[in-house]
């Protein structure tokens, strides 16, 4: 019987989700709701809120884990104003959530939140270098070196989406060929369109769609997920020479499309890299859909002291008790 808990904040443009768990990586709880994010940080923050003084009842939390898109200022957990949270400009987020809960408070990116779930719990256990990219909504890099996050200069989140990757191409972040542009799942659509105008211009494709259309050869689908593919190689190719990563974990694009976008990521890989590749292995996350969950769960983990911390070579993997889950809608 556990008798420490740690509450967990999913923050997402779309949705989100409270989460309490235990020390070792199991959910025992969850409250998920539609974030609404047009609303403001306000009314967010209340959901929030409302959510946490109704797991406390039932549980005895400890210490409170947030993910978050950045940019973000860790250090005094201070959100800087993420594309997809409307209103989150210089928001003290941390300070918010200790006087209202009176715990102690972690505010980590939600890319380096996902990194320490999957070195916890996930594909990462052992590696003490490793990246991992989002690669879904948005198109962000989380790091753990030396077996540690890793944060910027004054608690600045790393950023990578914004980086223009190609001289042309699609337009995110307000930079055409922009890494987010080519590298995100939500891009797909993007790259069918900036490839393709007469086909797909007066409907843009979803990925499911463009899937579909790759898994029966198609020319155009094919095509456009090769260049998603390859551009995600690039960035891998220089985060490992740069890095000497032992590891880089991809989220959503590499569960969703599979072992075929996967090997044309690796492939590129080890047609860029300094040393081909042979050093630095590419997976798809290992906690899959459960791994915005268990971030969050490892954003409070990661801030307890080191002989609290879990040990990333057990075999302890995220999930549910299922005979204490809950899965309750926030109203």
């Amino acid at each position: 019987m556990h008798n420490q808990f740690y509450l967990g904040w999913d923050i997402g443009g779309t949705k989100s989700a409270a989460i309490v768990g235990t020390p070792d990586g199991h959910i025992v709880a969850r409250i998920p709701w539609p974030s609404q994010a047009q609303r403001g940080p306000d009314a967010m923050i209340a959901d929030f809120l409302d959510a946490a003084f109704r797991l406390r009842q039932d549980y005895p939390i400890t210490a409170v884990g947030v993910a978050v898109g950045g940019p973000l200022d860790a250090d005094q957990g201070i959100v800087l104003g993420p594309p997809n949270l409307p209103g989150w400009n210089n928001i003290p987020l941390r300070q918010r959530l200790t006087q209202a809960l009176n715990l102690p408070i972690r505010v980590v990116h939600d890319a380096a939140a996902c990194a320490l779930a999957e070195h916890f719990w996930g594909a990462g256990r052992g590696v003490s270098h490793l990246a991992y990219l989002t690669c879904g909504t948005g198109f962000g890099a989380g790091l753990i070196l030396g077996g540690k996050v890793y944060q910027g200069a004054g608690g600045l989140s790393p950023e990578i989406g914004h980086f223009q990757l190609r001289p042309d191409g699609p337009v995110a972040f307000g930079v055409r060929g922009s890494a987010e542009a080519y590298c995100s799942a939500q891009a797909l659509a993007g790259l069918a369109v900036w490839l393709y105008p007469s086909r797909f211009a007066h409907q843009a494709p979803t990925p499911a769609d463009i899937a579909a259309l790759a898994a029966t050869a198609d020319p155009d689908a094919v095509r456009i997920l090769q260049t998603s593919a390859y551009a995600v190689g690039d960035i891998c190719a220089l985060l490992s020479d740069l890095l000497r990563l032992e590891m880089i974990v991809i989220g959503s694009l590499a569960t969703y499309l599979g072992d075929i976008w996967l090997a044309q990521v690796r492939s590129r890989l080890a047609e860029k890299s300094l040393d081909g590749g042979h050093r630095c292995r590419i997976v798809p996350a290992g906690l899959a859909d459960r791994l915005q969950d268990c971030s969050a769960l490892a954003a409070a983990t990661s801030g307890q002291p080191h002989d609290a911390m879990p040990d990333s070579t057990s075999s302890a993997a995220c999930g549910p008790h299922h005979e204490h889950f809950t899965a309750e809608t926030n109203s």
